[in-house]
């Protein structure tokens, strides 16, 4: 396979990677709150949970996906605590059990008998035995979980915009600035700029290993390679994401009152019948599964490296992150939520301007030195 064609794999994986529990659910909660307004709604939310996000991957491969390169300006101390933030949110106590709480809700439609804490095991263990060895994540992720993910949300949307009688919830007083207002607040719920900070360095290493051993010091090369992946992560994530805003606008009444963890199995029940559910709850469960592989993986080697400095094997710190990726799920769906809502507050508009700002300051200093030439 030619490295283009490993550019666009990368580039499924960086969609896989983030489209998990709130870029499944958020989106069909703004189209189901915005019905008039979906379209603007939907310009908010590609802003916060596309352009953003990948923003943050292509500054990390700017500076080589080295951390601490990237957040160098910050100081020794501050990038540290940083990194401890950015790692916990994104991981067990965060993103991590909020995907095993959605996948849950799917299953829950389809087998009301289901307990949380029984399913949230049994869950937990099959992630941290995915995640046992990393050594081919991208490859994996891009030419299995892409297709089975993109392929089945296409599947319901289809579904759901074709077999479902438009029932549409009234809604005069909304305005559009307040829709695109709401979807960019809502885009901060995903969380995506702390995971483009903690997955760039998946995919700049599988680039760069793509690479003629004689290129892979030619640092604009992979720039350039990483560039491709971003671009077809964000187009085939804003599809996506346009199917999904669409599709619960055009379904607004039906949904009201549907727990939002729910509301995708929910709405293919309602639209394709009962069968639908069970295909659906699956293809839940498989999105947040890729994303929890990956960042199970990534939080264990950090753990592992720079909290623990390989005092303990990773396969012991890979068990201890199951077991808090378990214990985190069964605060639920909406008390992880308001919990990430705290953290993000504070840390999220200080880092969308830091990694602007870093990004400037790359290509600004590299255009003063080629003018000093």
């Amino acid at each position: 396979m030619n490295l283009l064609g490993k550019a666009i794999i990368a580039g499924f994986a960086i969609f896989s990677m983030l489209f998990g529990s709130g870029n499944l659910i958020f989106p069909l909660t703004l189209g189901r709150e915005f019905p008039a307004n979906w379209d603007m709604a939907l310009v908010g939310w590609i802003c916060a949970a596309v352009v953003i996000p990948l923003l943050g991957y292509f500054g990390a491969v700017l500076f080589d996906a080295d951390h601490r390169k990237y957040l160098a300006p910050l100081g020794k101390y501050a990038t540290a605590i940083l990194m401890f933030i950015m790692m916990m949110v994104a991981g067990p106590f965060g993103a991590v059990a909020r995907n095993v709480n959605v996948s849950f809700g799917g299953m829950h439609v389809v087998m009301p008998e289901l307990t949380n804490f029984g399913f949230n095991i049994v869950y937990c263990i099959l992630m941290t035995l995915s995640a046992w060895n990393p050594g081919k994540l991208i490859q994996i992720i891009g030419t299995i979980f892409t297709p089975l993910k993109f392929g089945g949300v296409a599947i319901v949307l289809i579904g759901v915009i074709f077999f479902c009688d438009a029932n549409v919830v009234e809604d005069t007083v909304t305005g559009a600035i307040e829709a695109m207002s709401g979807g960019f607040k809502a885009g901060y719920q995903t969380m995506d700029l702390l995971a483009g900070f903690i997955m760039s360095s998946t995919v700049f290493l599988y680039i760069k290993n793509a690479l003629p051993e004689s290129d892979r010091s030619n640092r604009n090369m992979i720039i350039k390679f990483c560039g491709y992946a971003c671009l077809v992560g964000g187009i085939t994530l804003a599809i996506a994401y346009s199917g999904l805003v669409y599709a619960s606008a055009r379904c607004s009444a039906v949904l009201v009152g549907v727990p939002a963890e729910e509301l995708f199995t929910k709405a293919a029940e309602i639209s394709m019948g009962s069968w639908a559910s069970w295909f659906v709850a699956i293809v839940t469960a498989i999105c947040c599964l890729a994303t929890n592989v990956v960042l199970t993986s990534i939080f264990t080697d950090y753990v592992h490296k720079d909290i623990f400095r390989e005092k303990i094997s990773r396969n012991m710190t890979l068990a201890g992150v199951g077991i808090s990726s378990f214990m985190m799920s069964l605060l639920g769906f909406s008390g992880i939520c308001s919990i990430l809502g705290m953290i993000l507050e504070k840390v999220y508009p200080a880092l969308i301007v830091f990694v602007v700002v870093r990004i400037a300051h790359h290509y600004l200093s590299g255009a003063r030195q080629r003018q000093s030439m």
